[in-house]
């Protein structure tokens, strides 16, 4: 067996990142999303941390002009393949490399918003969506309810088994930061890696966005579009940048 011994980022990792679409078989949010976005009939929408493409080649079937953005070279080579990527402007980049006033909704999925480490990462993201979108445009996303503290359930006591091998992981909490530590097995080779995500609370959230000049226009607590309660394992949030104050919060 061949040993991979330094932690390195998951997504920047051929060998793993070719597998991220069958690991994650049965997602539910690509199909609420695919919805919400024929409920809204927006003209353009950017998919902001597209990873290997697969909801935006989704969204060009259904027929809307989509403009996927994702930092990781090695995701979009993956994207690249997916069935209707001829329809998908690629962006290798981030929010910050988009023109001004380009789309009327943005998604940001697989928990992106968890990736922004503290209140001025998560302003600055937001500052840079409210640029890109048109008047009235919206932004849609997810974060982990950090109430059920469903970090707690990654750690593993032995080897669980992925699409092609195996996986353990080590998690560590500070404040709100969550930190796992992944060894894969596959292939015959042991890849290590390690990643970051912030488990904001409620109000990190809601005055983020609105200082960035959005309101909340609706809340989900869950794929099936139940209210959000405090143990509704998501936050799934549409915020506007149109004043709409009849949302439900959580208790």
């Amino acid at each position: 067996m061949r040993e991979q011994r330094a932690a390195q980022n998951y997504y920047g990792t051929v060998e793993l990142a070719a597998v991220y679409d069958d690991d994650c078989a049965g997602r539910r949010d690509l199909g609420f999303y695919v919805a919400l976005a024929r409920r809204l009939n927006p003209r353009t929408i950017i998919d902001l941390g597209a990873g290997t493409g697969l909801l935006a080649s989704m969204l060009a079937e259904t027929g809307f002009e989509v403009i996927a953005v994702e930092p990781q070279a090695t995701m979009l080579k993956i994207a690249d393949r997916q069935p209707h990527a001829d329809d998908v402007t690629w962006v290798h980049g981030t929010a910050a490399d988009l023109a001004p006033l380009c789309a009327d909704l943005v998604l940001m999925t697989g928990h992106v918003a968890q990736y922004f480490l503290d209140d001025a990462a998560w302003l600055d993201l937001l500052t840079n969506v409210r640029r890109v979108l048109r008047p009235g445009g919206r932004l849609g996303f997810e974060i982990r309810n950090r109430a059920t503290e469903s970090w707690r359930s990654w750690a593993t006591s032995k080897p669980r088994p992925t699409s092609r091998g195996t996986i353990e992981q080590s998690v560590r909490q500070t404040g709100d930061l969550v930190t796992h530590v992944d060894e894969y097995l596959l292939d015959g080779t042991r890849w290590i890696t390690s990643e970051t995500l912030r488990f904001p609370d409620w109000h990190s959230v809601a005055d983020g966005l609105q200082s960035a000049g959005f309101e909340l226009e609706s809340t989900w607590g869950d794929w099936d579009e139940s209210p959000i309660t405090e143990r509704s394992p998501e936050w799934i949030i549409l915020a506007s940048t149109a004043k709409n104050d009849h949302v439900a919060r959580p208790a």
